[in-house]
């Protein structure tokens, strides 16, 4: 109960996670288009408003004063849409809030920038304005020193000419006594002089007085952007960004999804290119490399018989009857002949008869004897030959048994996998010959190097899954690798490549296939071979190495 509410709670939780992931997601997507566009918004309108501030560098103080009156209007315009603006609910779509957030950051954008443009103007105007003022009072200054140098040189001159009066003249003038008419000219002219220049001066120095009060006038206004204004205009739209990106990053969900979704390409490449390689490989090997093993030279480990020395007795003769296995088969020992046989298929046997423990089939292959399972077997002697022995599997019931009897002075090529015993002459040892094939493409295509060779007169005791097949050779015939069990040492073995590309392509089928050509001889293979279908992946690896292993020396 406590593991049920365990895994009930974490998928709630990791529901809950998701669904928020998607939340965050998709307002992180609406946000990242909005600011995108806003981006290349803004620096559309920078862009027209340096364009717009460096034509009014040129532009008459009329122009200016125009230009003031449009931006002054458009952000009345921008003011009076942004109060009256109202987000539509609900939302049609995402897109329509999407565009609804567009038009609401261009709006404050475009109102931003628009004020700044609007200061701009104003210095501008300013400076037109003082600049000209300040102009024409320079030029008044000027007319006036001009006036009032020529008044004060005017008097220079009358008083230098009264300075060269006589005496007598002078004093005249000084005290202003009886004066002749040249005199009072004279007189009339300084007081007139002095009169002008006082007035000019006087003047001048008013002029001056205001034009000190106009001060220093600046340098040209220059239009300069507040770029912190500008950012924070959209300040909450990065804000709610910040906190989306932190929301997805940080979600349970997102952190395991991420990085398989960001693999994911890759390993679909990964996939594309395996399976192209596996095809092409596949390919090379059924097109090419088959082919060629085809057009090699067959196995022949020991030259064909006489024609008057091949029998067919038992087993092996019977044509008719190609399969010959059964679940149990009933033996009967001649009284010089002997029995070997794995103790879990000697299902019953009469009292009479003397049986013993066998440690090895061979003891000229201890080997091969070890590693087939050929080892501790019972040895059984009939006393009679009428004594009926029993032979069946006691642990698969899918096992069948056959005899496969070998006469004198034949030969044949047989695993010892397939083998669960031998019947043989107590005075005729069993004879097992070795032969190797190194230098055979066959033998390498196959990985077998060794092959065993078991020499008449014996019978073999085979076992098969679902039944064993003995079959005469007398046209050339194909039979599964994983099948094969054994055929006589005189016949022609080769390999030849699957009918079918598809089949083999798909693991359905192998690449090559046992080929047996020649006369007089048999071949034993397996019903429903389970060699290599058994068992998982990592199973099937190792029973693979393992039986690569024993194959090459014809176990």
């Amino acid at each position: 109960m406590l593991l049920i509410a365990l895994i009930l709670a974490g998928g709630q939780f990791l529901l809950q996670q998701g669904r928020m992931l998607i939340s965050s997601q998709g307002e992180l997507d609406a946000l990242t288009s909005v600011s995108a566009n806003i981006s290349a918004y803004k620096r559309q309108l920078i862009s027209q408003l340096q364009a717009s501030a460096l034509q009014a560098e040129n532009d008459s103080l009329h122009a200016i004063d125009d230009r003031i009156i449009v931006v002054r209007l458009t952000l009345q315009e921008n003011t009076t849409e942004g109060r009256t603006s109202l987000v539509p609910f609900p939302l049609a779509s995402p897109k329509e809030y999407v565009g609804h957030l567009v038009d609401n950051y261009k709006r404050k954008l475009a109102t931003e920038l628009g004020r700044q443009e609007l200061t701009y103007l104003q210095k501008l105007r300013a400076y037109l304005i003082a600049a000209a003022g300040r102009a024409a009072a320079d030029r008044e200054l000027a007319r006036l020193a001009i006036a009032s140098n020529l008044a004060r040189t005017t008097l220079l001159q009358l008083r230098a000419a009264r300075d060269k009066l006589n005496t007598v003249d002078a004093f005249r003038m000084e005290h202003s006594l009886i004066l002749d008419k040249k005199l009072r000219l004279l007189q009339k002219q300084l007081r007139d002089a002095d009169s002008t220049y006082t007035t000019a001066r006087t003047a001048y120095d008013g002029q001056a007085k205001a034009v000190a009060q106009f001060g220093a006038i600046d340098q040209r206004p220059r239009i300069s952007l507040d770029q912190a204004a500008i950012e924070r205009v959209t300040q909450d739209m990065v804000e709610r960004l910040d906190q989306n990106r932190a929301a997805v990053t940080g979600n349970l969900v997102a952190r395991f999804a991420g990085p398989v979704v960001a693999v994911m390409p890759m390993a679909f490449m990964v996939l594309l290119l395996s399976f192209a390689g596996h095809f092409m490989v596949k390919a090379f090997f059924y097109y090419f490399l088959a082919p060629l093993a085809a057009r090699c030279r067959p196995i022949q480990l020991e030259a064909p018989p006489h024609p008057h020395r091949t029998t067919r007795q038992g087993v092996i003769g019977d044509s008719a009857r190609p399969g010959v296995s059964s679940v149990s088969l009933d033996v009967r020992l001649g009284p010089d002949e002997e029995l070997l046989i794995l103790p879990e298929f000697l299902q019953s046997s009469p009292t009479s008869s003397v049986k013993d423990t066998k440690f090895l089939l061979d003891r000229s292959c201890i080997w091969t004897s070890l590693v087939s399972g050929m080892y501790m077997l019972t040895r059984v002697r009939a006393k009679s030959g009428d004594d009926r022995i029993v032979i069946s599997s006691d642990a698969d019931p899918m096992s069948e048994i056959a005899l496969v009897t070998i006469p004198s002075g034949s030969s044949m090529v047989f695993q010892p996998r397939g083998m669960v015993g031998v019947i043989y002459q107590s005075s005729e040892p069993l004879k097992i010959a070795r032969r190797w094939r190194i230098f055979s493409a066959h033998a390498w295509l196959t990985l077998q190097l060794r092959y065993l060779i078991f020499r008449g007169p014996v019978t073999l005791i085979v076992r098969g899954s679902r039944g064993v097949r003995v079959e005469p050779a007398g046209q050339a015939r194909t039979i599964s690798q994983y099948a094969t069990l054994g055929f006589s040492s005189h016949l022609e073995y080769a390999t030849v490549r699957s009918e079918t590309f598809w089949p083999y392509f798909q693991n359905r089928a192998a690449l090559l296939q046992d080929k047996f050509d020649g006369e007089n001889g048999y071949y034993v293979y397996d019903e429903t071979p389970r060699f290599g279908k058994s068992g998982g992946f990592f199973t099937r690896c190792l029973e693979g190495i393992t039986d690569t292993v024993l194959r090459v020396f014809g176990i």
